[in-house]
């Protein structure tokens, strides 16, 4: 009961029992499955817990480090240090809103209207913020569709003017999606705006891909991130590039060989809120971010378990948190500790 101990305490918090947990294994309680996890669900309840999943899902994200994010300041006024600052404030506002309650509903996470913005990111986004501090705005009439459309991760996933596909389809491919991408061939400088002045960003990556070596994985890359291509390179919504219409028309092959076709960010969250590919990568992610080991060391099942039990249970983060921790533990003895 005390090895069951630490193992909650490490895989929740990342520190020893507190004494809760040791007054559980003295008491017994440890050596009952409804008493694990009664334990197990008090841990997960615990602020220490959001703070370990934040860290998660910030890594998932690929925004756990702290860059220097810098705009072109002509194409786009305000956007200064301090704004970023409060974008990424904003963002974890959005993160512990959404998924540090009860509910802790996954599918939220892409289909949430509602971004956290201070008075200086309203100035920027133009956007009225009733109020000091960060408050929940409903953004472009509705147009904004949880993480993937985050003015935070989107002007992360972009260059000093302009925005970049590639790196939203492959943050989209690798860690939403759950795919291997082999490092390319060759590095490969973007094609610049000025020696193609009449063409669109999305041209232009086209052109940049379009040899037999890029394909196999940019068949891949581009139509993800292209569905993006509404959003500029600090996520503001826009219609057109270099006067020519948006094209944010996308698809993805899913690995049962169906072809999913997409028009804009609105089709890829709801895509991604409801696909099992999207899902099953979560829970094997999460689950080495917990207990430090991959899923299949617990055997060939574990990730089809935890996916069956995560869509039973509504798509609980915290459920799910629950169920993988106690997925590594051995059956509990009947024996008495004491």
């Amino acid at each position: 009961p005390y090895a069951v101990a630490s193992r909650l305490s490490f895989a929740f918090w990342d520190t020893v029992p507190d004494q809760g947990l040791m007054n559980a294994a003295a008491s017994g309680e440890l050596v009952k499955p409804e008493g694990v996890r009664a334990q197990a669900e008090r841990l997960a309840a615990h602020p220490r817990t959001w703070r370990k999943l934040r860290d998660f899902l910030m890594l998932w994200l690929k925004v756990d480090d702290i860059p220097a994010i810098v705009k072109e300041q002509k194409r786009f006024p305000g956007f200064d240090a301090l704004a970023v600052a409060d974008l990424r404030t904003g963002f974890e506002i959005f993160l512990e809103k959404t998924l540090w309650n009860e509910q802790a509903d996954f599918r939220r996470l892409f289909l949430e209207k509602t971004q956290y913005l201070s008075p200086r990111l309203g100035r920027v986004y133009g956007v009225k913020v009733d109020g000091p501090g960060f408050q929940p705005v409903v953004m472009d009439g509705g147009k904004r569709f949880g993480v993937v459309t985050s003015p935070y991760v989107l002007s992360r996933m972009a260059y000093l003017e302009h925005t970049s596909p590639i790196h939203r389809g492959v943050l989209l491919a690798r860690n939403l999606l759950g795919r291997t991408l082999n490092p390319p061939p060759v590095a490969v400088a973007p094609v610049d705006a000025g020696s193609q002045p009449g063409m669109t960003t999305r041209e232009r990556v086209a052109l940049q891909t379009k040899p037999p070596a890029c394909d196999s994985c940019h068949s891949l890359i581009n139509p993800l991130g292209f569905t993006l291509e509404g959003y500029d390179a600090i996520g503001r919504i826009r219609t057109q590039d270099n006067g020519k219409g948006i094209d944010a028309s996308g698809h993805f092959r899913t690995r049962t060989g169906t072809l999913v076709r997409m028009n804009g960010a609105g089709d890829l969250a709801r895509f991604l809120a409801d696909n099992e590919e999207t899902q099953l990568a979560f829970i094997e992610k999460l689950f080495h971010h917990l207990v430090k080991q991959p899923a299949r060391a617990y055997g060939p099942t574990t990730l089809s378990r935890l996916r069956q039990g995560f869509a039973a249970n509504e798509y609980n983060v915290r459920k799910l948190m629950v169920d993988s921790v106690l997925a590594t533990l051995p059956p509990p003895s009947a024996s008495n500790p004491r």
